[in-house]
């Protein structure tokens, strides 16, 4: 079964095309499928519709990305307006924006002050100050949190990259 979607951008136009693995490594840049390997197409589908508007465009770095078209041989005609319309009467219940360092919530006072808000104040704070703070690293095979660990092993490296998930991965 192949799926594939139409992404454009409803503030500059952009648009690409992009199939179950490029949708699948939007959504878990969003906080979603961190430990599924390899999700279910109407999972995707499904959170796909509901999460296109939080999707960065490439061009402009905006989270405004609307579905042209996507499917597994049909396909679904969505207008940009319609997720505008759909995002706007939520309301307070939209689904909180995640910080794109420490993947925390960012708190809406912030995104009060800054509607375009990436990253959370501490993060932020950090980055003005000139500390980039340390990204988590995340396992390719199930998503799950990589710590480095203390060999126990004799060899050249003293330490190693563990995968935290349960049952954890062989990296």
């Amino acid at each position: 079964m192949m799926f594939s979607s139409t992404l454009v951008c409803t503030q500059c136009g952009w648009r690409t095309i992009g199939g179950e693995e490029v949708i699948v490594r939007r959504l878990r840049a969003l906080g979603l499928f961190r430990r599924a390997p390899h999700p279910p197409i109407e999972m995707v589908s499904e959170l796909l519709k509901t999460n296109a508007h939080r999707l960065t465009c490439d061009a402009c770095r905006q989270p405004c990305l609307a579905i042209i078209a996507h499917g597994d041989g049909g396909s679904l005609e969505i207008n940009s307006s319609d997720i505008l319309a759909e995002s706007e009467s939520l309301g307070d219940w939209q689904q909180a924006i995640i910080c794109q360092v420490c993947r925390e919530p960012i708190s809406p006072d912030r995104l009060d002050v800054f509607p375009s808000a990436k990253r959370c104040a501490k993060c932020q704070d950090l980055s003005d100050r000139g500390a980039e703070p340390i990204t988590p690293e995340y396992c390719p095979k199930c998503g799950a949190l990589v710590e480095l660990r203390v060999s126990r092993g004799g060899g050249i490296t003293r330490y190693k990259r563990f995968c935290t998930g349960q049952p954890s991965c062989r990296l």
